[in-house]
Order: C-alpha cells, then sequence, then structure tokens
C-alpha cells in the first residue's frame, strides 16, 4: 500500500464540530489547485470547489491565514503524534464535492519529499454514498479508500490520485487537505554540510 490509513483519532463528536465548521467556510467555486501563473494564478491543474485556508510560500511568507486554521492545525498536531512525526505545513486546504463532481486525477507536489494529509471531515457518511479516495497509475485504480467520517490518509503527494463525489443528491463530501514536508527534511536540506 502507497497510502497510510489512520482511523479513529477523533471522537464523534468532535467530527459533528469540524463537520459543521467546515460547512460554515465560504467557499469559492473558482478555486484552482496548483496554480502555475504569477501573481493571480489562473492557471493551474484542475479547478474545484474548496477555499485556501493557509498558505505558506516559504518559511518567513505566510500569504493566507483564515481564523479557521486554529482547529485545523490541532489536527495536524494530533496526526503528528499518532506518525510520531513534525512537518512543515505549507498549504490548508478544504475541497468539498457534490454529485457527479468527481475529481480530476492530480499530484499535490512533483517534490518526493511532500505528502498530503487528508481528513474526511463529514460527520456522517454511508458507505452508499461512495466518494471513495482513489490513487491512480496508468489510468488504472492502483488503491481505492471508503469515505469514512474522521479517516486520515496520508499519501506522497507527488502520486497521482483523486477524490470521487457522492452518488447521492444534495450530499456534499467534504476533506481538508495538509500539504506537509516531514521537518527533519527540512533540518537535513537548510544544514547540510554544517
Amino acid at each position: 500500500m502507497i497510502c497510510r490509513v489512520l482511523d479513529g483519532l477523533f471522537d464523534p463528536v468532535y467530527l459533528h464540530q469540524i463537520d459543521a465548521l467546515v460547512r460554515d467556510i465560504p467557499l469559492c467555486t473558482n478555486n484552482i489547485a496548483n496554480r502555475k501563473t504569477y501573481p493571480y494564478g489562473t492557471e493551474g491543474t484542475h479547478r474545484l470547489m474548496g477555499q485556501i485556508l493557509f498558505n505558506r510560500e516559504d518559511i518567513n511568507t505566510i500569504t493566507t491565514l483564515k481564523p479557521e486554521c486554529e482547529e485545523f492545525f490541532k489536527i495536524l498536531k494530533v496526526v503528528e503524534k499518532e506518525l510520531n512525526a513534525y512537518f512543515y505545513c505549507s498549504q490548508i486546504t478544504v475541497n468539498v464535492q457534490h454529485s457527479g463532481c468527481d475529481g480530476t486525477t492530480h499530484v499535490d507536489s512533483p517534490d518526493p519529499n511532500d505528502y498530503t494529509i487528508l481528513l474526511m471531515s463529514n460527520g456522517i457518511w454511508k458507505q452508499e454514498w461512495g466518494g471513495k479516495f482513489q490513487l491512480i497509475a496508468d489510468d488504472e485504480v492502483l488503491e481505492e479508500h471508503d469515505y469514512i467520517p474522521g479517516r486520515v490518509i496520508v499519501v506522497p503527494s507527488k502520486h497521482p490520485h483523486r477524490g470521487l463525489g457522492p452518488t447521492e443528491p444534495y450530499v456534499y463530501r467534504s476533506s481538508v487537505a495538509f500539504r506537509v514536508t516531514p521537518l527533519d527534511y527540512h533540518l537535513r536540506k537548510n544544514y547540510q554540510g554544517q
């Protein structure tokens, strides 16, 4: 398996609180992933309904910091504890999909040192609603994971993946994505030879 799947990290009541928080975040229907152009980022790999909550250009330049981030940084800390690792977080995004809105296959970063930590943030989900997370290789599904409330999936950001929209009308699939690099990599990279 390429993904690391973590279940049971969060209390059900807390998941409902996170679900409510996500539902109150204003979404953009023109949210562009992996923006390639400067300065407005109008070109990227794909469009989705979502919002960038936190964006760090480099260690000293934070370009986006929404108030909701405080709660999501707490979630990242729980994941760090579970994985016994510390991460340099470069971005936190909320993504929402509706019925018929399957994600396109994409990578989150070409850097082999980057990881995506994906939190399935709906408080309630029925298996028949779909919403699976897929890893893709050569246009075929390599690995597939059910959408389960509170499930955390850790995947190398360079690996092609996508989320499937729900099969049920008027149901929304939400996820919170953290783009991270293990902190020890940053230390090694910045202090080589010293």
